[in-house]
């Protein structure tokens, strides 16, 4: 795994999946979305984009109210992979289930070429909060989830908006809307409310990569 500086970082994307939960009859299902962050290249704040995987998407992604897309996985992994080589930036996301998501949804040639400009952060963040014993002296980083580590690494800022039924559920509520009709119009206040919440949940787990790998990134930038 290559060694990111802070320019690498800032200018890195942030990636989290949404979908259903895998199953003993189908391990890491194609996800429902992926949502997306580009820190701004100086100061704070960037911009969260979304797109929905799933054709039957196309009256929540209408209705949605912000940058929602509504491509087809490899279409859109194919485009993003594009901008990461031209660019020379990295994909930055949480866990290795991303990564996985990743491996077992491109063909083997889309995968080939998106995999070394990938990073997962989590094993670095992991490495930092221990070091700074930031979960206290007698308990490590280890299963803690994205949200602790954000919440210690800014005991100041306000939590970004969970998502009580978890995303799982809320994915399947959204195909039984998605199901029922083609227009958003047709959406109910409840139906309606799931889409923008999910919404809501993942830019909180993009935003807060971000803000987390910023945070590693300058400290071993600065004590190496």
């Amino acid at each position: 795994m290559p060694n990111l500086t802070p320019a690498d970082f800032r200018s890195a994307i942030y990636l989290d999946f949404e979908g259903r939960k895998s199953i003993a009859e189908e391990m890491y299902p194609l996800p429902h979305m992926a949502g997306v962050f580009r820190a701004n290249q100086k100061g704070k704040g960037g911009k969260y984009s979304a797109n929905f995987f799933k054709s039957e998407w196309k009256p929540a992604a209408n209705g949605a109210g912000r940058s929602v897309s509504n491509d087809n996985f490899r279409d859109f992994f194919s485009a993003m992979i594009e901008d990461l080589v031209s660019e020379n930036k990295y994909l930055v996301y949480w866990t290795v289930h991303e990564e996985t998501i990743l491996k077992r949804h491109l063909t083997q040639d889309l995968w080939m070429r998106l995999k070394p400009y990938l990073f997962n952060v989590h094993p670095l963040a992991r490495r930092y909060m221990n070091r700074r014993k930031a979960f206290g002296i007698d308990t490590t980083a280890r299963g803690k989830p994205l949200e602790e580590f954000l919440a210690a690494m800014y005991k100041k800022r306000q939590p970004y908006p969970p998502l009580p039924r978890g995303p799982s559920i809320v994915c399947q509520r959204i195909d039984v809307a998605c199901a029922k009709t083609k227009r958003w119009s047709n959406f109910t206040d409840v139906q309606k409310k799931y889409v923008k919440d999910l919404l809501a949940y993942n830019e909180g787990d993009c935003r807060s990569t971000w803000l987390i790998a910023k945070r590693v990134g300058n400290f071993y930038a600065s004590n190496n």
